[in-house]
């Protein structure tokens, strides 16, 4: 392949130089890889991550991908990266449980050393692509998970009978390679990515709330002596917050200052509303909207006890243990979301019984009437955040595996 060297008057940082290898002021340096990644959207939650990728400067990497999905209400941030994403033309079918994205292919082919493509088969281009650059021998990375709780057996043995033709596998966390060692997957060399989020950006917004100003911010929002539950989650039925309505009386029984904060909006928000009215718990229960600025998410995340999710959690439990959050959600594994991977009961949290709403209660009256336990979990988990799980992680692992696609 040829290589690169860095140009200021080239509008990416690079112009391809006719002899091998790279050159700086005329010294030779190693390959800079041309990485392509084919993907859905760049998600909020992923802009730590990109920032940190697309700076480093022996790599180019560019992502191709939509500006949205259909039925799903994620904020994206691809705009932010004009000169490292290609937004793609796409048709989607019922809320995007089939798709096709209009890839390059062959500007994709001449044009870069690694390719990596998330592994969902129900994007038919995604997996004809895929499947066509492991046949002709291409560098390609499969960026996929190992279970997903969405699906049903059969439907992922289908995919995993997929994904073990490719030789390399990006997966979410050091879980789901193990995961899938159990599953046969012997031959493949597979990553694990520790998914998480800018642990730094939440460590910087940690210190601009002191004790005076975060004393000074609960008095303006009547928060003074309650214990604050948080939730942090679009407001759709997935997230089976009507569950946690439902075991708030039996906790303010025990509880009386309690104060459920629920970061996010979405279509369940009128339902959860009357629920709330219904249950007689509304002066219990703050919805406080979408807040996307880390310095807007930290004062309800500093101030608050605990981080409850009823269904199966993802990053926003990555999110709590960034500020020492202990999180409860439940317990079955087979139906949490990968980052469930570093979760461990007593350590980091405290589990209930899956749609059990006594259950629920139960463990959030017992982790919010133990303050040693608390104190004990929320250094656990922001070592978590901090040494195990975070963007800096994440594309330390992302650079290693291509590396090692590129040399084999």
């Amino acid at each position: 392949m040829p290589g690169f060297f860095l140009s200021a008057s080239s509008p990416c940082g690079y112009r391809r130089l006719e002899t091998g290898g790279i050159q700086v002021h005329g010294a030779a340096v190693k390959h800079m890889l041309k990485i392509a990644i084919i993907k859905g959207v760049i998600a909020s939650y992923s802009e730590g991550f990109y920032d940190r990728l697309f700076s480093h400067s022996d790599l180019f990497v560019r992502v191709y991908c939509q500006d949205h999905i259909p039925g799903m209400d994620l904020k994206t941030v691809h705009h932010k990266y004009a000169n490292n994403v290609k937004l793609l033309k796409f048709i989607s079918l019922k809320n995007d449980k089939l798709s096709w994205q209009c890839i390059p292919w062959k500007e994709i082919l001449r044009g870069y050393d690694i390719v990596f493509i998330q592994g969902n088969p129900r994007n038919l281009s995604q997996l004809l692509f895929a499947t066509y650059l492991r046949l002709i021998g291409r560098k390609v990375i499969l960026w996929t998970q190992g279970h997903s709780f969405q699906s049903n057996a059969i439907t992922e043995n289908i995919r995993l009978l997929w994904s073990r033709m490719f030789r390399f596998l990006l997966l979410y966390t050091d879980a789901e390679v193990s995961y899938l060692r159990r599953k046969g997957f012997t031959s493949n060399y597979m990553l694990g990515q520790n998914n998480g989020l800018d642990q730094r950006r939440i460590e910087s917004a940690i210190l601009l709330w002191n004790d005076h100003r975060s004393n000074e911010w609960r008095k303006q929002h009547d928060l003074e002596n309650r214990f604050l539950i948080l939730s942090c989650a679009r407001l759709s039925a997935k997230n089976k917050l009507c569950q946690f309505v439902q075991a708030l009386p039996k906790i303010i029984v025990q509880i009386p200052n309690v104060m459920w904060c629920i970061i996010g909006s979405g279509k369940e928000k009128a339902e959860l509303t009357s629920m709330v009215f219904d249950f007689g718990v509304a002066d219990h229960v703050r919805f406080v909207g979408e807040l996307y600025d880390e310095e807007d998410l930290a004062p309800w995340f500093l101030s608050s006890h605990i981080f409850v999710h009823p269904a199966a959690i993802g990053l926003s439990m990555m999110h709590a243990f960034g500020y020492g959050l202990p999180v409860i959600t439940h317990g079955n594994a087979y139906r949490q979301g990968p980052e469930y991977g570093a979760f461990e009961a007593e350590v980091t949290g405290r589990t209930f019984e899956q749609d059990n709403i006594q259950s629920l209660s139960d463990a959030v009256i017992t982790l919010l009437k133990d303050e040693d336990a608390r104190l004990r979990m929320k250094h656990n988990v922001k070592k978590i955040a901090r040494e195990d799980y975070n963007v800096d992680v994440m594309v330390e692992r992302f650079i290693k595996i291509a590396r090692q696609a590129y040399a084999s």
